[in-house]
């Protein structure tokens, strides 16, 4: 790099710039200076203020859970404040300085308890690290232009406005990926007038060795009290990062939004995500879709087990997989270490409990379930869903004037329909077929701790709470048969299942219809997306062995070869992108959901709202793109929703438009048929059509 005089102050606008300008002159400097705050670290913390805040609401979370102490965040802020302001706690060394600040605050708020304060202070230290760590970013490029240096045998060195642990700093990059090590770490005075500021870079030059000319100053275009004087003949260079002042800028509209109107809080986190790496259609969708409609499902979970003192959280099978995940990486931020509830992972179906249900009496509220599929085939549907052989029925049915099984059954409340439930001969056959069944899951549900607590909860998609109902139904009589607490994704409530209220509960989310709360309808405009989006790789759990290696009971799984579990295998890798991103958004999440505080009800609306975005108002991309995906119907029958054939083209969708209100009409999805044809207003106009005829 030519030689610049200290005046010169080149202003450079990204990372990828400044590599380019250090490539590409000889540049004399022995050593770089980076101001490490705003020109490599950037913070999310959009006040000076947000950390702390950060801090003192974990503090506050630690007082009560474990020390039994009743405090605020208010009264943590003055204390740490009035402890902070000590000049006896002004050390140039962070490590020692956060240490004894950590003490003294621990000290003060447990009233100076010695016994209590040290392992108090210890988790201050671990609480002040995790704030730090949530709300400093790598600027983008930064660290790959320092270890190009740092390959090029440049010494680097770190500028701090504030006092800084070197390892602290190392541990922070290495948190992401990268293994750059400042060689010096020089903390620069508070104040910064331009005495102060010559003699810390004449500091800097005698102890690096350094004539001025041979130093390289980089800083933040913010950060000019602490640019070195002009006279000193230093080379520097301002970064004027144009997309990091823009994010800022962005980032303080919303968050004034925020403050004025509580809708805009789900917008304002969003804004705070870090944009993930694009990787194909599956991925990004479930990033920024299904990402925050899930994540805000499971913080939900969250605080209603933590409201409930909630001990064990059950997953179910399949949507479980992704939601357990999702809970095992927010949960850290809303529970101390001792009071963290046990996750567990249950392989159940509504396949898989439905026979042990029939045990006691396949009673009409349950027989009429897989009646309510279009599909449905009648009698071979029930005996499909209960596991029951239709040979060992055969001669009941004749008896009861059904002599084609497979012939739907449209009068649920025929007295021929009541005659064959009320039969004791058809009772007695259920009883015999299903007693395996209900044993297995005894035994399994047993072995995994189900039966363990008196209030439980379980965590599913939704959307009838079907399971439950079942697992009420077989086992509800046993004397350690807990409370459960059903936490769905979204209670649609189109069976009306009667539960004993003594014991279940059951809470719909994001969508309660019970509440007839708007926009939440929207999911049940398209729910095979949000099971699809979540559904494990593995098949449907149909039943239960003892695993002769172990005694355990497993799970068995529908077979491969199978032509529904066939139609899921084609469409895995899609599934498998989604999880990605979905993973991926939500390590974000749990990043800034700690960052603002914010809790569900702030971010509801607008989480609604980006759920009615998807489901009515999709991208015609995006829903060709969804419309790919079969659905395997896995309760009674082995029907696959194929929605291939709801696409649509515009010039076909206008020559025959009886074509296109035939499709609509039978569409699965209909926005998403109705995004494909390319018709501007046709979305709002369904939209407007379905919110009128829902009311």
């Amino acid at each position: 790099m030519a030689e610049m005089t200290s005046r010169q102050y080149p202003i450079i606008e990204s990372a990828a710039d400044l590599r380019a300008q250090l490539e590409h002159h000889n540049a004399p400097a022995k050593v770089i200076a980076f101001d490490i705050f705003g020109t490599v670290l950037e913070s999310d913390a959009d006040t000076p203020g947000a950390c702390k805040r950060i801090l003192a609401g974990r503090i506050v979370r630690t007082l009560s859970e474990s020390f039994g102490i009743g405090s605020t965040i208010e009264h943590v802020l003055e204390s740490l404040q009035q402890i902070e302001n000590n000049p006896q706690l002004r050390q140039p060394d962070s490590t020692v300085r956060d240490h004894e600040i950590a003490q003294a605050l621990a000290i003060r708020l447990t009233n100076g308890d010695s016994a209590r304060a040290p392992s108090l202070a210890a988790r201050i230290i671990e609480h002040a690290r995790a704030a730090e760590a949530k709300a400093l970013f790598i600027k983008p490029g930064m660290a790959a232009l320092l270890e190009w240096l740092q390959q090029h045998n440049k010494r680097i060195v770190a500028i701090s406005g504030k006092p800084l642990d070197p390892a602290r700093l190392h541990d922070l990059f290495r948190q992401n990926g990268f293994t750059v090590h400042f060689d010096s770490l020089y903390v620069f005075p508070e104040s910064g007038t331009a005495g102060q500021r010559q003699s810390f870079f004449a500091r800097l030059l005698r102890e690096e060795g350094l004539q001025p000319r041979e130093l390289l100053h980089i800083a933040d275009y913010r950060q000019s009290a602490r640019h070195p004087p002009a006279a000193m003949g230093i080379v520097a260079i301002r970064l004027e990062d144009t997309e990091s002042i823009r994010r800022r800028h962005t980032l303080r509209v919303y968050r004034y939004l925020a403050q004025k109107n509580p809708y805009w809080r789900g917008r304002h986190l969003l804004q705070l995500i870090r944009p993930g790496e694009a990787q194909g259609f599956h991925f990004n969708y479930g990033y920024e879709i299904l990402g925050p409609i899930y994540a805000a499902y499971i913080l939900g979970v969250i605080e209603e087990v933590k409201k409930d003192k909630i001990r064990q959280v059950f997953f179910l099978a399949r949507e479980g997989e992704l939601f357990i995940k999702l809970f095992e990486l927010l949960r850290p931020d809303f529970f101390e270490p001792e009071q963290m509830p046990a996750a567990h992972y249950l392989y159940v179906s509504r396949r898989s409990t439905a026979a042990a249900a029939a045990y006691h009496g396949l009673r009409h509220e349950m027989a009429i379930t897989p009646l309510f599929n279009p599909k449905q085939q009648g009698l071979l549907s029930i005996c499909q869903a209960f596991g029951l052989p239709p040979e060992a029925l055969s001669a009941v049915f004749r008896k009861h004037d059904y002599h084609t099984i497979e012939h739907p059954i449209a009068d649920w409340e025929s007295d021929q329909f009541h005659g064959l439930l009320n039969d004791p001969e058809f009772q007695h056959i259920v009883q015999r077929c299903t007693a395996e069944n209900w044993h297995l899951l005894h035994r399994y549900l047993q072995q995994e701790h189900f039966f363990s607590d008196d209030k439980i909860a379980i965590a599913d998609i939704g959307w009838n709470g079907t399971t439950q109902k079942f697992l009420q139904e077989a086992f509800g009589q046993e004397k350690n048969y807990p409370h459960v607490l059903g936490l769905y994704f979204g209670f649609i409530g189109g069976r009306q299942y009667r539960f004993d209220p003594q014991k279940n509960t059951l809470r719909g989310i994001l969508c309660d219809e019970r509440h007839k709360a708007r926009p939440g309808n929207i999911f049940s405009r398209f729910e095979e997306i949000f099971e699809e989006g979540a559904r494990a790789l593995h098949p449907t759990t149909i039943g239960y062995r003892i695993a002769e290696d172990s005694g355990r009971i497993v799970p068995v799984f529908k077979p491969q070869s199978d032509h529904d579990r066939q139609a899921e295998l084609s469409v895995n890798a899609h599934i498998a992108g989604f999880h990605a991103g979905v993973l991926a958004f939500a390590a974000e999440f749990a990043r800034v959901i700690a960052l603002t505080g914010y809790s569900l009800n702030d971010i509801k609306p607008f989480i609604l709202t980006l759920a009615e975005r998807a489901v009515a108002f999709p991208a015609p991309g995006e829903s060709r793109q969804l419309l790919q995906l079969e659905h395997a119907e896995d309760f009674g029958s082995a029907h696959v929703m194929n929605f291939h054939q709801e696409k649509l083209d515009t010039a076909g969708a206008l020559s025959r438009p009886w074509n296109l209100l035939n499709t609509l009409k039978t569409a699965n999805w209909k926005y998403g048929a109705a995004a494909t044809s390319g018709i501007p207003g046709l979305n709002a106009a369904i939209r407007l059509y379905d919110l009128v005829k829902s009311k």
